[in-house]
């Protein structure tokens, strides 16, 4: 009797874990959304619609997107530096310093 009173108890903690886990998968494409969302307003990023913006990002990159939850904006301002006019080569060594 107590055999089965522990057996089912296990079963009981195993459907338990098993329905949050769906409840939980259900819902982490909704909460990266919304950390998308706030990453790129308070990266200062320009759109117009953040929700189009953020499902565009997801279309082109889902393990990208999925990988970092959802916040995209340190590498959306990375795209934005490395986009911009690029120093021809003499211009970058006459910036370095002499080594010592």
């Amino acid at each position: 009797m107590k055999g089965t009173n522990i057996l089912l108890f296990i079963i009981a903690i195993m459907l338990a874990m098993f329905l949050g886990l769906q409840i939980e998968e259900q819902y982490r494409d909704v909460r990266y959304l919304n950390n998308c969302k706030k990453d790129i307003q308070s990266k200062g990023i320009k759109t117009d619609d953040t929700t189009a913006y953020c499902a565009g990002l997801v279309r082109q990159d889902p393990y990208l997107f999925t990988y970092n939850r959802g916040y995209v904006g340190k590498y959306l301002q990375q795209n934005n530096m490395s986009s911009s006019p690029q120093k021809s080569p003499t211009e970058k060594e006459s910036k370095k310093e002499p080594k010592k």
